[in-house]
């Protein structure tokens, strides 16, 4: 029976994935001008980068709704009545969610939107409240509450609402807390299996780091490192804080070693190819120093 309904959680991913307007746009850059889909996928990031880089001009993918909530520069102490607000674009429904909830059941469904809820909102210049999850979840703010505890107190992060943005840095988030268990040495399936994760979206953290940090390294921009990675300039940010926190650290070097391979592979694979910067010789330091 398991093997069934994960069988029928990958078809509906598929189905949601093929119904997308980012596909819809791949397809018809395809079919249309004649290029290659990966062509056809650069294309649309960079058209979703350049015209619709804040919510309100961005187009709803299947799953997503835009909601205001407060900005993410409003003081802590401020009154929600009295905060400058914010749009932003959340994913309700996402085209991993079934399998999730094949995997953890429903609560586990419900924690890992709160995650993707918060961090959505954070790096669009917004914050959520408890409040805001619960409306956006049809739970209660005791349900909530109780499961950003058990993230602080089981595994050690910190969900970024607004009550808690006084304590939240780049290496406490969940994507903060994936890198820095990879970076103590732990490989990925044990640290999903630390912060109760999907292996895929560890890996996707790792990936995604290790790229951002290697073209950093060749002194890409932030702007060229979003096109090349297919990453929003806020997540590169996000990534960038983390290597900030731990590049001085002599325990974490060898793992940096490793973070140039990644980023060479992808670098000669494919990111040279995007053209989005003139390429140097070799990251600075030779690799050898972060």
């Amino acid at each position: 029976m398991i093997t069934i309904a994960e069988t029928r959680a990958d078809d509906q991913a598929r189905r949601l994935r093929q119904k997308s307007q980012d596909q819809r746009l791949i397809n018809l850059a395809v079919e249309g001008a004649g290029i290659s889909p990966w062509e056809a996928q650069v294309l649309t990031g960079v058209v979703n980068e350049v015209y619709f880089a804040e919510a309100e001009d961005r187009p709803l993918q299947c799953g997503q709704m835009r909601y205001t909530c407060v900005a993410l520069s409003a003081g802590a102490g401020l009154a929600i009545a009295r905060c400058p607000m914010k749009t932003v674009v959340l994913t309700i429904i996402d085209a991993d969610d079934p399998k999730i909830d094949v995997r953890e059941g429903a609560s586990g469904l419900r924690r890992h939107k709160i995650l993707r809820l918060t961090e959505e909102a954070r790096e669009q210049g917004g914050v959520l409240t408890q409040e805001d999850l619960a409306q956006l979840l049809a739970c209660d703010v005791r349900t909530i509450r109780r499961d950003i505890q058990e993230f602080r107190t089981e595994h050690e992060i910190i969900v970024a609402t607004r009550g808690q943005l006084k304590d939240i840095g780049p290496t406490v988030s969940h994507k903060g807390i994936a890198i820095r268990h990879w970076l103590d040495g732990a490989e990925p399936v044990d640290v999903a299996r630390k912060i109760n994760h999907t292996l895929a979206a560890v890996e996707r953290y790792i990936q995604h780091f290790s790229r951002v940090v290697y073209l950093k390294r060749r002194e890409f921009t932030h702007f060229e490192i979003s096109l090349t990675c297919g990453l929003s300039t806020a997540g590169v940010k996000t990534y960038l804080d983390i290597y900030d926190s731990y590049r001085d650290r002599k325990e974490f070097w060898s793992r940096f070693k490793e973070i140039d391979l990644v980023g060479e592979t992808h670098y000669q694979a494919a990111d040279e190819k995007k053209g989005a910067h003139s390429p140097s010789p070799r990251p600075r330091n030779g690799g050898s120093r972060p």
